[in-house]
């Protein structure tokens, strides 16, 4: 069976705080933890030579969620140098940014920006999570190096398949 309907009533357990309402902070954060991973999977799909980068990434991010809800995953600062690697092999392939850029160009960096976005209202969830509960600091610098690392990806996809950044006329 594919469903238990033990969540029918608004309710769902989480082992780190027991039984919540669905609209609890900490479901809202694994909520956009897991939009994040979905559309990090569609974002693979739709461009192969970053499928390994972001296989890396969405098993970092289910460690991270499943952290929040209450496991030890191990989840350290080795994560976040990931990171910070990724952001300087993808942006040496870049010429400076001068301008704002718009969501857009090709369909995966389009949805790269889509997750950047996603990703900044994942980490203002778990900001929220730990301004009352214990949520590792590796967890909000990772959050934060990857929306970088988002953007930067939209920018070298856009490159590599030489369809211009959408520039900000404001």
């Amino acid at each position: 069976m594919w469903y238990t309907g033990t969540g029918d009533k608004g309710k769902t357990k989480v082992p780190s705080v027991g039984e919540v309402w669905k609209d609890d902070d900490i479901v809202d954060a694994l909520g956009n933890l897991d939009e994040l991973n979905s559309i990090l999977g569609v974002i693979s799909s739709l461009y192969p030579p970053l499928a390994e980068c972001i296989s890396t990434i969405q098993s970092d991010i289910f460690a991270l969620s499943s952290e929040v809800a209450g496991f030890d995953m191990g989840f350290g600062n080795d994560k976040v140098k990931y990171l910070e690697t990724s952001i300087e092999r993808f942006s040496s392939e870049l010429p400076p940014l001068k301008n704002f850029v718009l969501p857009g160009g090709h369909k995966a960096s389009a949805f790269l920006h889509l997750a950047r976005s996603v990703c900044r209202r994942s980490e203002r969830s778990v900001v929220t999570l730990a301004r009352r509960q214990k949520v590792k600091d590796s967890h909000l610098v990772y959050l934060n190096r990857l929306s970088s690392l988002l953007f930067v990806m939209a920018l070298w996809v856009n490159r590599k398949t030489n369809n211009p950044d959408v520039i900000w006329k404001g």
